[in-house]
């Protein structure tokens, strides 16, 4: 999906096709509409259509993704007596921004991208948590909007060279949610964000939806969350069903959760039972949970597919790179891709996945210190009471209590006296300066923790959000993370922290909600898998040897000498690999110059 809008003059429509063609794994079944001095144009596969374009009007709308809420939205404009062309999402995005303007995003729930034009004005989104990307360039004769970086770049006619800036605060993690892309001259528009651009006041950004200001506002027991976290997993796998679907499903406690409401009610709405694609690992019993995965499929009737992994974070990591126009860290996109193939290969188009749920069901660290600071010492009470008698020592607890009054420097400062940090978590080779402190939840102020917890998911780059979105594309097929529903996750802001964290266990309350619905060998594991045995199988040293060991550009604040003798004496811990990956990537990335 691209947006041109021309300051002076209508755009050139072979522009626009120019920079549909720098991402051909987008397809080649090209749709482009002029409106006054604007362009709007999309490109789909032959078998796999994603964006779309409004019927023609006064108003039109490019729209990438998918309107989870189109019938309900229809309703509610239809009845504010605001007429809409069809059901299709980009038609509903043109009613929504006539009847509720720059607000209409918020109303919207999915994932999606978006951009709607009256010819001389162009407004631009994306959804609350970012999962479609949007890019874009504002210059002094037309502004360029985009699916992809290098669409931008295209368009606005930009050198293709890396923003080293940005690729170094990608490395350390402290890009932005607004931070540039790694082509320079291309930024990325961040997540909740809606853009409005017109040739008077050149580009106004604005955030459209305020998780902070949710925190705690409910006022509710436990008893009335439990029907309301109930209703809204219901709501939120049914939104995501589309009836060509397979869930991505693990052993832990998220994907199963979903699976027990998707499953059904996708039965219910085909007569067949939902697909299951697992990864299994009979070579590696300490991460295997294939017995556990069974168990899930079984119980809910689910037509379960698995297989062994093959694909490696570093493969073809130089076409990658080349492909997203940016190194992307963290995420091993072998392994993204190789599942996404797969599914399509069994005939799913549509994926379910039990993935963000860290980031809405919230954490308990700080809990303490934060129901103390904020005064609330009626449920601190019940908390250190129940606490004690599930096993933990009354001095344990002070301990935690005490967190409250030291700084957050001291502290670390502390930890890594006492070796808690893991003090080889910084390799060698690495400058340690430039890396971030060991826990960052305890740079805020102690009566702010707690609250920044529960907002990790909603803030920082999406970098691996946009590059999973483009794999997405590349292999045919979309991806829905039911437990990021955006209802599901305001209603979880808006818990009480008693009621989110009844004790300093990750995920209680969810268990505890769940009891009766997902089998309870699930939900009585307190051990979670770790997958340090199969990253520590990844390991390619002749990858890592023919990227990292004399290469072309060289980092400040990297000893190669030090990386070149770990490689060649092929002494990796799971530290070194972890950093030694992402630099890898940013090294394949810059081999293109």
């Amino acid at each position: 999906m691209i947006a041109i809008l021309g300051k002076d003059a209508p755009p050139d429509e072979a522009l626009a096709r120019k920079m549909l063609a720098a991402a051909p794994h987008r397809g080649d079944c090209v749709t482009v509409r002029r409106l006054g001095n604007c362009i709007l144009a999309v490109a789909n596969r032959a078998d796999f259509v994603d964006c779309a374009i409004s019927a023609e009007g006064d108003m039109m709308a490019a729209f990438s993704g998918r309107l989870d809420n189109a019938a309900q939205l229809h309703q509610t404009l239809t009845a504010a007596g605001t007429e809409t062309a069809s059901l299709a999402g980009a038609d509903i995005v043109v009613a929504a921004f006539r009847a509720f303007g720059v607000d209409a995003p918020n109303r919207m729930r999915g994932v999606f991208a978006g951009a709607v034009t009256n010819g001389r004005e162009l407004w631009c989104f994306r959804d609350h948590v970012g999962f479609r990307p949007l890019f874009y360039r504002d210059n002094a004769e037309a502004f360029f909007a985009a699916s992809e970086a290098r669409q931008v770049v295209v368009g606005a006619q930009l050198s293709e060279e890396p923003d080293l800036d940005a690729i170094e605060a990608m490395f350390f993690g402290r890009l932005g949610s607004a931070g540039p892309a790694a082509l320079k001259g291309v930024a990325r528009l961040a997540q909740g964000t809606s853009l409005h651009v017109t040739r008077e006041n050149g580009v106004s950004l604005r955030r459209y939806w305020d998780p902070e200001s949710l925190l705690e506002t409910a006022r509710i027991n436990a008893a009335e969350a439990r029907e309301r976290f109930l209703e809204l997993l219901a709501q939120a796998a049914a939104r995501s069903l589309t009836g060509n679907d397979a869930i991505l499903l693990s052993g832990g406690l998220d994907s199963p959760a979903v699976a027990s409401f998707a499953a059904p009610e996708y039965r219910r709405r085909t007569g067949r039972p939902m697909g299951a694609l697992s990864l299994v690992f009979p070579h590696l019993p300490s991460v295997d949970e294939r017995p556990l995965i069974e168990l899930v499929a079984e119980r809910f009737g689910m037509e379960l597919h698995t297989y062994v992994p093959t694909a490696r974070a570093l493969d073809d990591v130089d076409e990658w790179c080349r492909r997203f126009g940016t190194p992307v860290p963290i995420l091993s996109i072998p392994e993204v891709a190789d599942a996404y193939t797969r599914a399509r290969q069994l005939g799913y188009r549509n994926l379910l996945t039990g993935e963000w749920a860290e980031f809405v069901f919230g954490s308990p660290l700080h809990l303490l210190p934060h129901l103390l600071t904020h005064g609330r010492l009626k449920p601190l009470a019940r908390l250190l009471v129940n606490e004690h008698h599930r096993g933990k020592s009354w001095n344990d607890l002070t301990q935690l209590l005490l967190v409250t009054f030291v700084p957050g420097r001291l502290a670390n400062s502390y930890l890594h006296w006492r070796r808690l940090d893991a003090p080889d978590r910084i390799p060698s080779w690495l400058d340690a300066n430039k890396v971030s402190e060991f826990r960052g939840d305890l740079v805020p102020p102690s009566r702010e923790r707690w609250r920044r917890l529960q907002l990790l998911g909603t803030e920082g780059a999406t970098i691996s959000m946009d590059a999973e979105a483009t794999c997405a594309a590349t292999t045919g097929v979309t991806v829905r993370r039911p437990l990021a529903d955006i209802d599901l996750w305001e209603f979880f802001l808006r818990l009480p922290a008693e009621i989110k964290c009844p004790d300093l266990r990750f995920k209680s309350v969810v268990r505890d909600m769940l009891w009766g619905i997902v089998p309870d060998e699930i939900l009585d594991r307190r051990k979670k898998t770790l997958f340090n045995d199969h990253s520590m199988t990844q390991v390619d040293y002749p990858t890592l040897t023919r990227l990292l060991v004399r290469p072309r550009h060289r980092m400040a604040w990297v000893n190669y000498d030090q990386l070149a003798q770990r490689i060649e004496k092929r002494e990796f811990n799971r530290f070194d690999w972890f950093w030694a990956t992402d630099l890898a990537r940013i090294h394949a990335f810059l081999n293109a110059w």
